[in-house]
């Protein structure tokens, strides 16, 4: 059951330790001082009443939804109705393109998924609002999952069928989390920040540059279908939906065009 895992684990955190509680931040004028995260404009909480964060509730619903998966619902109903697959669309079950967002393979592919939501949803949804953020979320998923589902019946031989003819279903959050990351680099083209390669391999780059790897892996992942670039880029994984999800935050989000 291929997921929408980034294929080289994107596990990304702001340089100069932004998710941390305290962090150095530059100053025009005034050097480099330390600044509470609480201090940042999207943590602190308004006058008026409680500032809920939709970051925080996606991956808290995103937690719950595997929960269930791992222990409910083996006993409740088949996980083909649910997991995105070409034959399941073919049957009508549409509700898969939101179902699928909510599977995920394996515990590290829930928490590299929420991981990323966490590091890049919350400017994303201060800059873009709850509504926007949330359309931009979801609307990266499912047009991930059709992207997905589109080079699947172009060529199920690959995407669509296992070598024993099984059908192949999809499952994960990372259209929609490509979608947030795609919408921070092109809000914050030239943040940079630090990727983990192969979980060990610290890269620096800007969030621009990021952005075009994501792409670039994407398209290897999706030309390169059973080969050993595939292997390379990671086994298992919807590139499809990564690029469907990348797209439908470049669209939405087009602040600075020219990244």
């Amino acid at each position: 059951m291929p997921d929408a895992t980034p294929s080289l684990v994107l596990v990304v955190w702001e340089k100069l330790f932004s998710s941390a509680s305290k962090f150095v931040e530059k100053r025009s004028g005034s050097g480099y001082c330390l600044v509470m995260l609480s201090e940042r404009d999207y943590m602190r909480q308004p006058a008026g009443g409680v500032n809920w964060s939709a970051t925080i509730v996606l991956l808290a619903l995103n937690i719950v939804a595997y929960v269930f998966q791992v222990t409910l619902m083996p006993r409740l109903i088949d996980s083909a109705y649910l997991a995105l697959s070409l034959e399941g669309l073919l049957h009508g079950y549409l509700w898969q393109l939101l179902t699928f967002q909510f599977m995920h393979g394996s515990v590290m592919h829930l928490l590299l998924n929420c991981w990323a939501l966490f590091i890049f949803g919350r400017e994303v949804e201060f800059e873009l609002g709850k509504p926007r953020f949330l359309t931009l979320y979801f609307l990266s998923g499912v047009i991930g999952g059709l992207f997905q589902m589109l080079v699947s019946y172009l060529w199920p031989h690959y995407f669509a069928y296992s070598p024993d003819g099984s059908p192949i279903s999809v499952v994960g959050a990372s259209a929609g989390v490509f979608g947030v990351v795609a919408a921070f680099a092109m809000l914050y083209p030239t943040r940079r920040l630090t990727m983990l390669l192969f979980y060990v391999i610290p890269v620096n780059m800007k969030a621009k540059s990021l952005l075009w790897f994501c792409l670039i892996v994407a398209a290897l992942g999706i030309g390169f279908p059973n080969s050993v670039i595939q292997t390379i880029l990671g086994g298992n994984v919807a590139h499809a939906a990564h690029l469907g999800g990348i797209l439908t935050g470049l669209a939405l989000v087009r602040r600075h065009p020219a990244v």
